[in-house]
């Protein structure tokens, strides 16, 4: 049988489809192969006709439909309302297709919300393939658009990490700057305080001693004796105050070390390379220094705190910065819950040796924690607090862990105070 290569499909593509419709022939093993293929497609496939009845529909189209309408579509059904669950413009743009062959539309996507709340995505086209066949595809897209909006937030936490990097670095840089200013400042204080006059005042005040039955003869002896009293006195006041001035120096100073101590630890956290030091550090002097660091906002708070020690050096292997990270970590939060009406203020910490094992306990007479929070506090991202970034805590946990400890805070409820419980081996 011979065609003209000049009709066109429209006018042998009917003709030749109803002919073989009628016609009972076998089915070569070609075409078995080709309808298997179909059937099996990855992606759905559905033949209907212009007046959207259902003439073949393969097996994903099936699954696909299925998820959608939770029912199976079935040869001889209507597509058009099955295909309103996506979208009236399915039917809308297959109806007014004037063409006789051809493409109808490709790759529109659509979203399908689920009783669930599950949102999947589908991307759908259409064509005419004969006059009254047309062809829809079907693909489920819902996890490349999952994958690509995960890649696309990731980019965005990204880029919002890189920025928190870049001001966090410059947080850093300019509190270690300002720690290096204060601390020249206060050893030059402390220099001044050595090189003052008090040795020549003692001088003054011993000589006096010695001529004092020569003044006395002078100007009287009750006026000596008062005149070698009064310098007396004022010899052993100043003594005594630049005693205390140097030793508040030095304190100052070895609090400024740890600071910057910690300042260097974010630096090595924030360039990705953690440092692990173990060695023996004394919890009474980390806890002595976290107080000292804390003690202005106890005395603008007006709160007491009390420190129980079993011994006066208890000692455990372990990182002395990120100890005095995690306690500082956990009096701030103490600090916090203390309302500033509170009748009773008071934070209380007692450290004990048990054994082979040391306990911390820091108990507040805060505002009490619910039972439901209590469970999520050590959850990464997890905060109460307006400004929080949910990361206090699990990094506190993460610190005790790595030095073979535990963590648990525990509290009896709304008004009645915590206790957060730290145990280590030796």
């Amino acid at each position: 049988m011979y065609f003209n290569p000049y009709f066109s499909k429209q006018k042998i593509a009917a003709p030749l489809t109803k002919l073989l419709n009628r016609m009972e022939l076998p089915i070569s093993p070609t075409e078995l192969k080709l309808r298997s293929v179909m059937q099996m497609a990855p992606i759905g496939l559905i033949e209907i006709t212009n007046n959207g009845v259902i003439q073949n529909v393969n097996l994903k189209a099936e699954q696909i439909f299925k998820s959608i309408t939770s029912n199976l579509i079935q040869k001889g059904q209507d597509f058009f309302p099955i295909a309103d669950h996506l979208s009236v413009a399915i039917k809308e743009v297959i109806q007014n297709f004037e063409q006789p062959l051809g493409l109808i539309f490709t790759n529109e996507q659509y979203s399908f919300t689920s009783q669930d709340q599950t949102r999947n995505y589908y991307m759908v086209g259409a064509s005419r393939m004969f006059p009254d066949c047309i062809i829809v595809t079907i693909d489920d897209i819902t996890l490349r658009i999952i994958e690509e909006e995960a890649l696309k937030k990731a980019e965005q936490d990204k880029a919002v990490a890189q920025g928190k990097y870049e001001i966090a670095s410059e947080v850093l840089h300019d509190i270690g700057n300002a720690i290096v200013g204060f601390s020249t400042y206060l050893t030059r204080f402390g220099r001044l305080l050595d090189g003052n006059n008090l040795n020549k005042l003692d001088s003054v005040v011993q000589f006096l001693n010695q001529q004092q039955t020569e003044i006395a003869t002078a100007i009287g002896e009750t006026k000596a004796n008062a005149l070698v009293a009064m310098l007396s006195g004022i010899s052993t006041s100043s003594t005594e105050k630049q005693t205390e001035m140097q030793h508040a120096v030095q304190e100052q100073l070895r609090i400024i070390q740890h600071i910057q101590d910690i300042l260097n630890i974010q630096r090595q956290y924030m360039l990705g390379r953690e440092v692990v030091e173990r060695k023996p550090v004394n919890l009474n002097e980390i806890i002595d220094d976290c107080k000292a660091i804390i003690n202005a906002n106890l005395e603008r708070k007006n709160i007491h705190m009390d420190i129980v020690a079993s011994a006066p050096a208890i000692e455990i292997k372990g990182d002395r910065t990120k100890l005095m990270q995690v306690i500082l970590n956990i009096l701030k939060n103490s600090i916090e819950a203390i309302p500033e009406t509170a009748t009773v203020k008071d934070i209380e910490i007692t450290l004990s040796e048990e054994g082979e094992r040391v306990k911390l306990i820091i108990t507040d007479t805060g505002k009490g924690i619910d039972q439901d929070i209590l469970e999520r506090l050590f959850t990464r991202g997890f905060t109460t607090k307006d400004q929080g970034s949910g990361l206090g805590l699990y990094n506190c946990r993460s610190i005790i862990r790595s030095h073979s400890g535990s963590i648990t805070i525990q509290s009896e409820g709304e008004g009645r105070g915590s206790k957060t419980i730290i145990e280590f081996n030796k």
